[in-house]
């Protein structure tokens, strides 16, 4: 069994309705095809303690009594929803069962943190996006100068340290629109970061499994929109660009000792920047044909072999 946990209250209840249905009805005849079952739980059901053991209570049902699968990020746009689903990923990583999207080496803040997993790129000699953190509540708008002083004149983009699938992304095109957004972000309880918007032909997805490159996507905004993501009405292509940054690719995934691991780049006409990845949570199944049979094949063969190691 391939357990999906998110956080339902993130969401309006039709919404998380129709995410459920959207991502069992992609998920799970692939799941099937490869010899596992696939079911969606929603966080605020789970009860997480240690009773001689870790415990991950769901519906009466102790959900770790027996060996099975699960992805589960500690993100959550509420504070407290963040405490509960870091409860439920540390159960679930004490537990002799597997946690997909603990699919890396190293501190798991490298799995979701922006700026560290920037930072950590940057090291290896990977170009990365110029990224400043905005401090917190009143302190926030020091970051204004840092910004002028590193990044230029704008345009920007502000987004938080710590979500995905373009929640919270705001482009911004002027200094005061600048000053405005750091005011509303500092009260929001969320970290958020700043970089350089910058003008590019796609956001790339690439797809590294086992330490090979799988395939790739190439995502494009909607027509007048800046934001890539598939979720956010963004439009896709596939091509064999992710050649050009393959060598890197597996620099990343070496440095993590990466098992499954989706890179994205920004593909500007200075060459690709790395803008950030993350790990079995990230959508793969907008893939067209053949290159979803040879991800999926790829994925769930990676899952079966994790499970069946023990590990």
């Amino acid at each position: 069994m391939i357990n999906w946990i998110y956080q339902a209250d993130d969401r309006e209840h039709d919404s998380a309705l129709q995410f459920e249905e959207s991502l069992s009805k992609r998920y799970l005849p692939l799941a099937q095809k490869a010899g596992f079952d696939f079911r969606i739980l929603q966080a605020g059901e789970i009860i997480t303690s240690c009773l001689g053991g870790p415990v991950l209570r769901y519906r009466g049902e102790d959900l770790l009594s027996t060996r099975q699968c699960y992805i589960a990020e500690d993100l959550s746009r509420r504070p407290q929803g963040l405490q509960h689903m870091r409860a439920i990923y540390r159960t679930i990583y004490s537990s002799d069962s597997v946690l997909l999207n603990r699919s890396i080496s190293g501190p798991d803040y490298l799995e979701r943190d922006k700026l560290a997993l920037l930072q950590h790129a940057a090291g290896l000699g990977v170009p990365t996006l110029k990224t400043i953190s905005v401090p917190a509540e009143k302190y926030a708008r020091r970051v204004i100068p840092e910004v002028r002083c590193y990044l230029g004149n704008g345009p920007y983009i502000v987004k938080p340290r710590e979500l995905g699938m373009g929640v919270g992304v705001l482009k911004i095109e002027t200094d005061q629109q600048l000053e405005t957004a750091i005011d509303i972000v500092s009260t929001t309880g969320t970290g958020y970061i700043v970089q350089p918007f910058l003008p590019h032909s796609a956001d790339m997805r690439v797809f590294v499994v086992d330490g090979r490159v799988v395939t790739s996507l190439s995502r494009k905004p909607r027509p007048g929109g800046y934001l890539a993501s598939i979720s956010q009405g963004g439009s896709l292509e596939v091509n064999d660009d992710h050649l050009q940054v393959e060598e890197w690719c597996n620099t990343v995934a070496e440095s993590l000792n990466a098992e499954f691991l989706c890179i994205d780049w920004l593909m500007t006409d200075s060459g690709p920047i790395l803008n950030e990845w993350s790990t079995a949570s990230a959508g793969f199944t907008v893939l067209p044909e053949p290159q979803l049979t040879l991800l999926a094949d790829a994925f769930f063969g990676w899952i079966k072999r994790k499970f069946e190691e023990g590990n």
